[in-house]
């Protein structure tokens, strides 16, 4: 998992292990074979400045280009219920005659402002809870994303980027209170699909458009030296932090993990946003809990990608398993009920048995032995839903005692 935050500032992990400038924290990405962290280090402004805020903390990018082609994506996190009208995280524009900014329209929803047009991310977006925010810009139609669904379209473009800036409005003033992780640039305008496979995951080489990243913020300790955020594209598009004093430590926690390598295809995630619904599907395996999860409980999924079908097992009473996998990396304690769609999960067109022939197998480690954790409770359609499972780090699949799988 990972957490860093710009605490409307902004917020950024700490390791113990570097000497770091007072204004900074550093938070850990952790990958399925680190231990669980979440300390960060916040960074607070006067929520009260409306003008003249030059104590307030931000970073800025100077970074000036024309684009009506791009792709903006972030983790945020408002650390107030209701803060007021303009208050922003991200901007790429000062002063406000240009650009665009993301802040709150005063309505509890978070927005993009600009000079072109104003769409917000839906009702009742503005949380105290982390959700991923994502704009993207085609040439002529600009559509904005909220926890990877479409949230609005608009007919426009804004094209005018005179630098990027972070913790603050385009007029250099009504600095918000927010955590933000993993912000993301492009040149390129990215699909839904993309937007989806990669907001719970590090980017890494292997992301299609790789090569189209321009700014890149980890917000992890590796990011940080002296004042200066440094821009993992490989670009330099480094971050010059200002005003980083008055620090207070907060812990938080964003489902963004970096999985398995074998195991990263379709990674999806149940966190406090998606409350009581079902989560996306990873190849046919998604999750439901009873009851929304604290901030400090999540699970983050993906799958092996291997759609071969099923393959024998030499465990007692069970005829075969799925050759696809599952990697759960959890954090906290999460109790849900697992659904296994078996058409999408082996690409199986034939009849289903009851439940209770199916198994839940579990591994803790991707070349261990699978061992039978759960039994099928109900069965609708090709869907097995395993109930009241309690959710452990490492490689599940499903299984059968007999031939329809």
């Amino acid at each position: 998992m990972k957490y860093f935050y710009f605490f409307f500032l902004i917020n950024i992990n700490i390791c113990f292990s570097q000497i770091l400038p007072p204004s900074v924290g550093v938070h850990h990405k952790l990958s399925s074979s680190d231990s669980d962290e979440s300390f960060v280090i916040d960074f607070d402004n006067d929520d009260d400045c409306t003008s003249n805020c030059s104590s307030s903390f931000y970073g800025e990018v100077p970074w000036t280009t024309n684009l009506s082609t791009y792709s903006v994506s972030m983790w945020v996190k408002s650390g107030d219920t209701d803060p007021s009208e303009w208050r922003a995280f991200f901007n790429t524009h000062t002063p406000n005659s240009g650009g665009f900014q993301f802040d709150s329209d005063g309505n509890y929803r978070y927005r993009m402002l600009s000079t072109e047009g104003n769409a917000t991310f839906g009702n009742n977006s503005l949380k105290t809870t982390w959700d991923h925010v994502a704009v993207v810009a085609d040439g002529s139609v600009t559509r904005l994303y909220f926890n990877g669904s479409l949230a609005n379209t608009g007919n426009w473009v804004e094209s005018d980027w005179n630098g990027i800036e972070i913790g603050r409005n385009r007029n250099s003033d009504r600095p918000g209170n927010y955590y933000l992780d993993e912000v993301r640039v492009w040149d390129v305008a990215l699909s839904q699909a993309n937007i989806q496979s990669w907001m719970h995951k590090p980017l890494s080489n292997s992301h299609p458009n790789y090569g189209d990243l321009q700014v890149y913020f980890q917000m992890n300790s590796s990011s940080i030296s002296g004042n200066t955020l440094s821009d993992a594209s490989g670009n330099n598009n480094n971050a010059t932090l200002y005003n980083s004093s008055g620090i207070n430590t907060s812990s938080s926690n964003v489902p963004v993990v970096d999985l398995i390598s074998s195991y990263q295809t379709d990674v999806e995630g149940i966190w406090t946003s998606t409350g009581t619904s079902d989560s996306e599907a990873s190849d046919g395996l998604s999750m439901s809990v009873g009851s929304a999860l604290a901030e400090a409980n999540f699970v983050v999924f993906g799958n092996n990608n291997d759609d071969t079908g099923t393959t024998s097992s030499s465990l007692s009473g069970i005829s075969k398993r799925s050759k696809r996998e599952w990697n759960f990396d959890e954090k906290g304690t999460v109790t849900a009920d697992i659904k296994i769609d078996i058409s999408d999960a082996t690409g199986h067109s034939g009849s289903v048995s009851a439940a209770s022939n199916y198994k839940l197998l579990f591994k803790t480690c991707e070349f261990c032995n699978f061992l039978e954790l759960e039994t099928g409770d109900s069965a609708s359609g090709d869907v097995i839903t395993f109930s009241n499972v309690t959710i452990k780090d490492g490689i599940f699949c499903i299984a059968s005692a007999d031939s329809n799988l």
